[in-house]
């Protein structure tokens, strides 16, 4: 019985310390600004984090970003801090926030739980612990100069610059770039409004790339840039321009509200040649084609057929007239054929009434076949061309047919 109240004895005092290791609890607290911040402007929040002995691991600091806020840690955001608690010195870590507010009102940073691992401070050995983050309320407001501005910008400076690129001339399909650089200082360029609006213009259309935002930090001071850069496609001929930009905002400088501007940009669009018909105009040819061939084909089914009889009837017609047969009569003296001459003759003679000078031009004809015939010792060369013109006597002499062509068309 004496060895068992010993031995409780010697347990006793580690039970009670073990209790009271496990009751110690890092301590969390927060610093933020009682008095109104300025829309886009920074302040700071400062979260401190002590333990009794030390921390193995650094603590989960919380990100504090939500919507309509913007946070930045600063250069050596993070550090080292110590502190009496209790008569006992507490070390730990803090973290500096800077915290810019986007729109006006409270902004709750909402509340959270921080894990610290810390050193038992009898053994050593790690405890982890979640801690809750104390409530974080930032007020943001907008000065009484500025309660107007639509879109709000607030600084200490703000300036744009205008580039074009190609000429103000332009032809239907030439192009035109437009970039504009806006520069704040004093705050966030995310608080840069667009800077280009959108085109209604049907003359030239636009195709805009996709903003550019780039921030810099200077002892605390940040500022940035905004870019916005449209190519604009002309489309139709006239005059149109491309139109100015004004921005009024709020210099945190001055206190009071200044206007920033760019000039219009007048361009002269030359109209386009024709182009390719559209997809509304194509359907529309070819439904007048396919209606033109129709009725192309329902006049040719029922137009040929009369127009093949009137030609063959004018043709039959042609064929037993005089004319024709002189026609032949020609062919034949000119490639002296003497037998269709003859044949040609004799026709004629039915055709026609007989002309003065017949009987000469058959003496013609009787001289080449008495040369080409006779005896090879008497032989001489038939005269063609005697035989042409006596035709062409003939045929200029006054003459009656005796068959003439029949009207065609009573």
């Amino acid at each position: 019985m004496r060895y068992t109240l010993l031995l409780l004895l010697l347990l006793l005092p580690g039970e009670v310390f073990s209790q009271t290791s496990n009751t110690i609890q890092p301590q969390v607290t927060v610093e933020a600004p009682s008095e109104d911040v300025i829309v886009g402007q920074p302040t700071t929040v400062l979260i401190k984090v002590l333990v009794p002995t030390f921390m193995p691991s650094p603590p989960g600091f919380p990100s504090l970003e939500q919507e309509n806020l913007l946070v930045r840690l600063p250069e050596r955001a993070s550090g080292p801090v110590s502190e009496s608690v209790n008569g006992e010195t507490w070390s730990g870590v803090q973290r500096r926030y800077r915290i810019y507010p986007l729109v006006a009102g409270p902004l709750d940073l909402g509340t959270t739980e921080m894990t610290v691992t810390f050193a038992d401070p009898d053994t050593n050995a790690p405890i982890q612990a979640s801690v809750p983050l104390p409530p974080i309320t930032i007020n943001a407001v907008i000065p009484d100069a500025a309660a107007d501005l639509d879109p709000l910008i607030i600084g200490t400076g703000f300036e744009i610059e205008q580039e074009i690129e190609g000429s103000t001339d332009m032809q239907a399909g030439d192009a035109i770039t437009r970039r504009m650089t806006a520069r704040i200082s004093g705050t966030s360029s995310i608080l840069i409004p667009p800077l280009i609006a959108e085109n209604e213009d049907p003359m030239l259309r636009p195709y805009p790339k996709e903003p550019r935002l780039t921030e810099t930090e200077d002892r605390g001071v940040l500022s940035g840039q905004r870019v916005d850069e449209t190519v604009y496609l002309a489309q139709d001929g006239g005059q149109t321009q491309l139109p100015a930009v004004s921005f009024r905002w709020y210099n945190l400088s001055t206190n009071s509200v200044e206007t920033v501007e760019v000039n219009a940009v007048d361009l002269t669009l030359a109209a386009p040649k024709s182009g390719p018909p559209s997809t509304e105009k194509l359907v529309g040819y070819v439904l007048w084609g396919g209606l033109l061939v129709l009725v192309g084909w329902a006049f040719v089914r029922r137009a040929l057929p009369r127009y093949q009889a009137w030609n063959d009837a004018r043709q039959k017609a042609y064929q037993a007239s005089s004319d024709y047969v002189l026609a032949q009569l020609h062919r034949a003296l000119k490639a002296q054929d003497l037998s269709g001459a003859y044949s040609a003759l004799e026709m004629w003679k039915q055709r026609s009434s007989a002309p003065r000078g017949y009987t000469e031009f058959e003496a013609r004809l009787a001289e080449i076949g008495s040369a080409r015939y006779a005896a090879v010792s008497a032989q001489k060369s038939p005269d063609w061309s005697r035989a042409i013109s006596a035709l062409d006597e003939l045929e200029s002499s006054p003459a009656k047919p005796a068959h003439s062509l029949p009207q065609l068309n009573p």
